[in-house]
């Protein structure tokens, strides 16, 4: 698991990579703005470097996500046959939808939901 903060006082976020019924799965906690990002796009990337055909990014645990995330996000999109990601915080998804990423990214407000159909 991958943490960052700038200091004590500071949000932090935390990135986890894990594999659930063989989908890689990356799970963020706490802030996404320009200070953590880098986290999580260098979680994208090394789950990424094992070709999956599918990816689900889980921000249920997201308590804020700027510009920063959304830039990963499609970064990883680019890359990726199918990039699934499960949100069902206002604060992720008003950046998804106003940004008009929610019609860019298939968004999904479980895991179950997001898995649907993949299990192997």
């Amino acid at each position: 698991m991958l943490k960052q903060g700038l200091d004590p006082g500071t949000p932090s976020c935390s990135v986890r990579g894990s594999r659930q019924d063989g989908v890689p799965i990356v799970a963020v906690a706490g802030e996404v703005d320009i200070f953590t990002a880098p986290l999580l796009r260098a979680e994208l990337t090394a789950q990424l470097s094992q070709s999956p055909v599918t990816l689900v990014v889980d921000l249920r645990e997201v308590t804020f996500f700027d510009s920063s995330g959304i830039g990963a996000l499609l970064n990883a999109h680019r890359l990726a046959a199918d990039l699934r990601v499960v949100a069902d915080r206002a604060a992720v998804l008003r950046t998804l939808h106003f940004s008009g990423m929610d019609t860019v990214f298939r968004v999904h407000p479980t895991l179950g939901e997001a898995l649907a159909g993949l299990r192997r």
